[in-house]
């Protein structure tokens, strides 16, 4: 089943990406460059590592970090969830019922609250 998950993953990443995802049972995680890719959260944690991913987020996550360079991060965060950002020039534009716990380091990284 593991294998499945993996070569599937694989087959529905963006041709010119490069690295991984996974997508376990409490994590999904993107690591590389240039993935542009939607992952149903189902209350997993989201882990992002890496540069220029353009990476949507659909029902609700426990949590978000992002690490890296230019990556730009859509999601919908349970109330007072961790939201860690570190790096250069990454945009993450969350939602939720209560402000996250935010852990934000770096140079001109952009943390906004959308509107659902």
């Amino acid at each position: 089943m593991i294998a499945a998950i993996g070569a599937c993953g694989a087959a529905l990443a963006d041709e010119d990406a490069t690295g991984t995802t996974s997508s376990g049972k409490d994590k999904i995680e993107v690591s590389g460059n240039g993935h542009q890719r939607s992952f149903a959260c189902d209350g997993r944690r989201a882990v992002i590592e890496g540069t220029d991913n353009v990476i949507t987020f659909t029902g609700v996550c426990s949590g978000l970090e992002v690490s890296g360079t230019g990556n730009s991060v859509t999601i919908t965060l349970v109330p007072k969830a961790p939201l860690s950002v570190e790096g250069v020039n990454n945009s993450v534009r969350w939602q939720s019922s209560a402000e996250p716990k935010k852990n934000v380091s770096g140079v001109n990284n952009r943390i906004v609250k959308i509107r659902p």
